[in-house]
């Protein structure tokens, strides 16, 4: 593992002093890099590695879903289905590995494959591509080339805003920035110095969730914002999928999962769900989905802080002149599952990025390499939850296992009048999913935002 001092870089910050600002930031490229690769990173790894210094809800309901599976029991999901779910791997581990802080300590990360088969797997799964079971696990050491390093040419420098635009070195936009402060006069600015390390990342992927000011946030003492960075809960309209009928045809065909809902009519809000294990492996599913898909797919979700300037500097800079090839910036724009991710139906239009064959990786990396035995081979299935089972979720997605005096006992707790409960059969496919997928993220009632207002709306 890389040394503290290792992983340490320095930037170059303005700060205009009377409101304790930042201006702009310099980096080189080993800071972009690091950057960048926030929009890769797991929704299950980022609160992983925040949960600490998150915000009370900052996550919506994930907090809850991400809890429950940690004291979910044999019973239901084991210990090595357990971790993958809490800590998925990232479609981009071969890039990040060689980051100067490295978030989700890739280099620890370990490849899998069978003996007949040429494509290498993420996880030990029982079966690849052949069919055949995973049989090798290795190790990837030093890099051969420098290719796996990282998304931007080396060399470059950038200027970064407060709120993650991330610009060329310009005298002209800098001057620019200067104006939008009002501190035309240098007087009022200072240049500071600054060596930050994996804590300081840490605390500025936090801070890009939801504050519109992150370096400010997480770097300057005292604290630019006074209050907690706020962040829009309850009803929210994501962006409609753009998909042709045919397209929803083919990909949701056997694909419907169902769940009963029980609705308190008098204030329209969601009780709870009963379903089948499906279904929380749906849920299971959004842990391992790139926060930058989420962005994409709904542009204007004021939970995502400044990620989505983020993903509009790497939209607006020149892939010739910045990035080390147009896959770079693909990668960056439209990040994927990693291999072995798509363990459940796939309801949305999310893609499982292309496995690396043996002979690529090993042009790339030197490899080690041992023998799995066979109780070392984890068995994937077709889900992760064990089945079948029926579980009963509440409006926050906690989940437990079914149990009708559970739920009367709840309906009692919250004094609803049996004659006020009403059911609601939902039939989930790609609308619903993303829809629940982002309500998970910024609402603490994701099963009401998701299915109950939305359906009230259509009736109205």
């Amino acid at each position: 593992m890389a040394s503290e001092a290792s992983q340490t870089m320095s930037l170059k910050v303005l700060v205009e002093k009377e409101k304790n600002r930042i201006v702009f930031v310099e980096a080189n490229k080993d800071f972009v890099d690091v950057l960048f690769s926030f929009l890769t990173l797991p929704i299950g790894t980022i609160f992983g590695l925040t949960r600490e210094h998150s915000l009370d809800g900052e996550f919506g309901c994930l907090n809850n879903l991400y809890e429950t599976l940690e004291k979910f029991d044999e019973d239901f999901l084991s210990s090595e289905h357990k971790g993958i779910l809490l800590h998925p791997r990232c479609a981009t581990d071969i890039y990040c590995r060689n980051l100067k802080v490295d978030l989700v300590e890739c280099n620890k990360s370990k490849h899998y494959a069978c003996g007949n088969c040429n494509m290498v797997r993420y996880y030990p799964f029982d079966s690849c591509q052949c069919g055949n079971a995973s049989c090798y696990e290795f190790n990837l050491l030093d890099p051969v080339t420098q290719v796996g390093s990282g998304f931007i040419k080396p060399t470059l420098r950038f200027m970064i805003t407060d709120d993650f635009q991330v610009l060329p070195m310009s005298t002209t936009a800098g001057l620019s920035l200067l104006g939008n402060f009002g501190a035309f006069d240098w007087g009022k600015t200072e240049e500071r110095m600054l060596n930050i390390g994996k804590d300081e990342v840490l605390k500025l992927l936090k801070c890009s969730l939801a504050s519109r000011t992150p370096f400010s946030d997480s770097i300057l003492e005292p604290p630019f914002s006074k209050t907690e960075p706020m962040i829009n809960y309850g009803q929210y309209e994501p962006r409609m999928m753009k998909l042709s009928q045919r397209d929803v045809d083919t990909r949701n065909k056997d694909e419907k999962i169902n769940l009963k809902l029980f609705i308190n009519r008098s204030n329209n809000r969601a009780l709870y769900a009963e379903v089948e294990e499906n279904f929380v492996n749906l849920l299971c599913s959004f842990l391992s989905v790139p926060i930058g898909y989420i962005i994409k797919e709904c542009p204007y979700l004021s939970f995502m802080g400044c990620l989505g300037n983020l993903r509009k500097s790497v939209q607006d800079l020149d892939v010739n002149k910045f990035f080390k090839s147009e896959e770079m910036k693909a990668i960056l724009l439209d990040p994927k599952l990693a291999p072995g991710t798509t363990y459940v139906n796939k309801l949305i239009g999310i893609e499982e990025v292309v496995n690396l064959s043996w002979s690529t990786l090993t042009s790339l990396f030197r490899i080690t390499s041992t023998r799995l035995s066979s109780e070392s081979r984890l068995k994937m299935g077709v889900g992760l939850v064990k089945g079948p089972s029926m579980f009963l979720v509440m409006d926050s997605l906690s989940i437990a296992p079914l149990s009708p005096i559970s739920g009367m006992s709840l309906i009692n707790r919250l004094k609803v009048p049996v004659s006020d409960i009403q059911e609601l059969e939902v039939n989930m496919g790609e609308e619903e999913t993303l829809r629940l997928l982002v309500a998970s993220l910024v609402s603490r009632s994701a099963l009401t935002d998701a299915f109950v207002r939305k359906k009230t709306k259509q009736e109205t």
